[in-house]
Order: structure tokens, then sequence, then C-alpha cells
């Protein structure tokens, strides 16, 4: 089963967690530390053994589930370094809670590419217009350094294309059938959520949120059961 996960958040706040200053970065990685700790590893005797952070070649480090995010993975993030692709499900499981932490809020739907389609018929048979499509939330390029994982997408859309795609998909509610019918409703109360949040955006000193979104296609979203 695929997941479409839309997350309200500036798509300049997304960047900025690569490359975050001191401040945000202490903020990122202690939620990771959180929800991701690395048990201690075994100690030796000597100074150098209380000094030295446990890597992904220490021997002596304990042995983690799989695709288990260490703090070497954390810090890779932060710095916007390349990550290897055996490394890329750790660093999304990591990015995928930064973005539940930092978002206005977040909408999952279960949609795979098959029911991506038939959805989009069904909305484009109600009267939505084709630049208006859901595929089209995820038309622009996030250019983030981490790449997407095999059969995982990627993509933005600004908050004016938010609204008018809110608006559209509002009007035409009636006219789709079961089951779109109540996926549309619930994507509709998130995307007009978009206004208030954004009206809320300069009092907290942040950006008004874009709409940024992660799409596992063709299989399973990255584990999420720690969030």
């Amino acid at each position: 089963m695929g997941e479409l996960r839309l997350h309200a958040i500036s798509i300049d706040e997304v960047r900025d967690v690569f490359g975050a200053d001191e401040a945000q970065a202490d903020k990122l990685r202690g939620w990771a530390q959180e929800y991701f700790s690395v048990p201690e590893a075994p100690r030796h005797k000597g100074l150098w053994s209380k000094l030295r952070p446990v890597t992904r070649t220490d021997k002596a480090a304990p042995i983690l589930p799989v695709n288990w995010p260490t703090p070497n993975d954390v810090d890779d993030l932060i710095a916007g370094s390349y990550v290897s692709p055996d490394r890329l499900t750790r660093c999304w499981r990591v990015f995928d809670l930064w973005l539940h932490k930092l978002s206005w809020g977040t909408h999952s739907m279960l949609l795979d590419a098959a029911q991506a389609d038939s959805f989009e018929f069904d909305l484009a048979r109600a009267g939505l217009p084709s630049e208006l499509s859901l595929r089209r939330l995820l038309g622009g390029d996030p250019q983030i350094p981490l790449r997407a994982t095999p059969g995982m997408r990627t993509g933005y859309s600004r908050a004016a294309h938010v609204t008018a795609t809110a608006q559209a998909l509002a009007s035409i509610t009636d006219q789709v059938v079961e089951p779109t019918h109540g996926l549309v409703e619930g994507l509709v109360d998130f995307l007009t959520r978009f206004q208030e949040w954004s009206a809320a955006a300069p009092a907290a000193g942040r950006r008004p949120p874009d709409l940024f979104v992660v799409w596992h296609a063709g299989q399973s979203s990255v584990d999420r059961t720690t969030m």
C-alpha cells in the first residue's frame, strides 16, 4: 500500500534543515535523540574511550535494529552531506520525524500509483481542472540534498497553488463519487487550513507554509511507529 504524506511547511524551512544554524541544529538533534536514541557502547579503559563517539565502523558499537538511524546520520543530514544509497532509508526516517515536528499540520492518504490514477480520474470527471490535479501538487522540485529512496517521489507547491487547489476541490466535492468522495473531503479540510496557518506565521516568527509532499507510490512508507 502506498502513502501520500502532505506537510504544511515553508519550502525554505525544509531546505534550511540542511546546513541548519546552531540553534536549529540543537533542536533537530534533540528530536532525533528522543526518538532514535542509540545505547551507549561498552566503555574501554582510558581517556580516549570517554571521548570517542559511536561511529559506523566502531566494533564496540551496539547492534541496532535494521534501518535504525545513528547520530552520524543525523549529523550528515544537518550538514547537508551526501548520503550513500545504503543510508537513505535511515536518513529518511529522521527527516520524516523532523517534517512531522516542524510542519503546521500533516495529512496522509493511502494511495499507490494505481489508486492515484483512479483518484485523478474521479476528480477530472467531477470537473477539476487538470492544472489543479493531485499530481500537480507534487510538481515543484524541492531541491534538497537528500535523494528519494526507490519507489518514493517528493515535490512541493507554493501557498498560492495550494489555495487555488483547495477552492477548486471544494467546488466539486459534491460531484465526486465514493470512495474518492471521503478522500477529497479530508484533503479539502487540510488544504483550507493553510490560510489560517499563513495568518498565524508572522506572530510565530515563521514563514507562511507551502506544501511539501512525500509519496511512497509503490511500497509501504518509512516506518513511523515512533512518532
